[in-house]
């Protein structure tokens, strides 16, 4: 392992500049240690939930735009600003690729940021198939504890509700990454996953990047509302039996079913203890504005999840 990655664990990461948490510090970090390939470095962002680049929760590549100069495609299905590139697009895995040619894009660019709060899964396996980013980071959904393969339908009828389901588990964007040549480098708690690509990081030794294990804790977090109709549980797939059944649709739902049923919504009365525990944690944090002993990063991680999640 490099020893820049290794680094990594020792240090204390702050909240970022733009990003919703220290996600544009860990790029930073990785571009200043992998230098870019193209002559002017490229990035991509879906779905970008503003119409500029200062304002939403919090771009990931608002600052390789405005402090590096890099240039950008930015997508999302509601937003649209020509000045900044960013083009209105309903996104789909069968239409992604096609708007990355449309635009532009080189098929090597530096970075591509992916959340969309749905079929990022999808979209990610998508993408990587025609386009290999330096690296990616993919928005994973932290209810799912790390042992379970758990996504969202590759369905655009279907959305997320505000509650926990939403997205894909990280050992699922995992099993994407390593099938295409990534590995997982670091995960920003509870919002991105970011892998790199693993010739960028070879140095002839097996371990390149931190075991899996490591993000254990930053997983099976209950930090969403609980799904309430049962139909919901039905649409989720486990996207381990769908690869290993060659994309049995059936099967795999029939196999998610009990892990969403489990991890998605309330159950008894210690299920609900656990739920309203952390939501209380999150109020007193942001009301009481307790900053000299919390990480600065942690308290706008927790104004993001108030925000988000628990604003009921």
């Amino acid at each position: 392992m490099k020893k820049w990655i290794k680094n990594l664990e020792k240090r204390s990461f702050g909240s970022g500049t733009y990003s919703q948490s220290y996600q544009d510090e860990l790029l930073d970090i990785i571009f200043f240690n992998v230098e870019p390939r193209n002559k002017k470095p490229f990035c991509v962002e879906f779905g970008f939930n503003s119409k500029d680049l200062l304002s939403g929760t919090g771009a990931n590549v608002s600052s390789l735009i405005l402090k590096h100069k890099w240039s950008s495609l930015l997508l999302d299905g509601k937003n649209e600003n020509l000045k900044i590139n960013l083009h209105k697009h309903f996104l789909t895995s069968q239409n992604i690729s096609s708007l990355f040619k449309r635009y532009n894009v080189p098929k090597e660019p530096e970075y591509i940021s992916i959340d969309v709060d749905s079929t990022d899964l999808w979209l990610f396996e998508a993408v990587v198939q025609n386009y290999k980013a330096m690296v990616f980071s993919v928005e994973y959904n932290a209810n799912f504890p790390i042992e379970f393969a758990v996504t969202f339908p590759n369905n655009p009828k279907e959305y997320w509700q505000g509650d926990r389901g939403y997205g894909a588990s990280l050992k699922a964007l995992n099993m994407v990454a390593v099938r295409n040549g990534y590995s997982l480098l670091w995960v920003v708690p509870f919002l991105d996953a970011f892998f790199i690509r693993n010739d960028l990081i070879d140095d002839d030794t097996k371990k390149i990047c931190f075991p899996m294990e490591k993000w254990k804790w930053v997983t099976g977090y209950p930090c969403h509302r609980p799904i309430k109709k049962d139909s919901r549980l039905k649409i989720f797939i486990n996207y381990e039996t769908y690869v290993n059944t060659n994309g049995n649709i059936e099967k795999s739902k029939k196999e998610a079913y009990d892990i969403c049923k489990k991890y998605l919504t309330v159950n008894g009365f210690f299920g609900s203890l656990k739920f309203k525990i952390n939501k209380a944690i999150v109020k007193i944090f942001i009301l009481l504005k307790i900053k000299h002993w919390v990480p600065k990063f942690l308290i706008d991680m927790l104004k993001r999840l108030y925000r988000k999640s628990f604003f009921i």
